[in-house]
């Protein structure tokens, strides 16, 4: 996931927020330490595989009355197929199946693609968030909600 996070991020993710605070938030949220802290901490990831080959992580945690999408990612080279809505799909029912009926997420204000991805899979803008990371990098984030994924387990 970190090796996969770091391609990911490279191609995606300066022209929205600059290579410095790609390399920051690199370091700070996608190395392997931060990964495992995270995990230990109750994280839960999933890793998408075609043909053996990662292509897409996700990673949540539970929260009061509700779950955070921390992390969902899909290699650029296969945006456009669906598999990004799979995944998504596929996270919220994890959550669904641990009792969790609403799940939150941030996404860069800034981009758009993944805004839209998230609001045709159901999730709503429900407030904006810019909080300082360190660094003198801030998070300009969208703040997004989908409600009643427990109705996925019915599919």
């Amino acid at each position: 996931m970190a090796a996969l996070a770091e391609v990911i991020w490279w191609r995606c993710y300066p022209p929205i927020i600059g290579s410095a605070q790609v390399h920051y938030m690199l370091g700070r949220g996608y190395a392997l330490p931060a990964l495992r802290e995270a995990h230990r901490n109750g994280t839960r990831f999933s890793l998408l595989r075609m043909v053996g080959v990662p292509i897409g992580f996700s990673a949540w945690r539970h929260e009061p009355d509700t779950a955070f999408l921390d992390k969902l990612y899909l290699h650029p080279r296969f945006h456009g197929r669906g598999l990004g809505r799979w995944l998504i799909e596929a996270s919220c029912r994890q959550m669904a199946d641990e009792g969790v009926d609403q799940v939150r997420l941030r996404v860069n204000r800034h981009n758009h693609s993944a805004i839209r991805a998230y609001e045709r899979a159901g999730f709503f803008v429900s407030g904006r968030d810019c909080q300082p990371i360190g660094n003198g990098f801030v998070m300009d984030d969208y703040l997004m909600c989908r409600a009643e994924i427990r109705g996925l387990l019915l599919d």
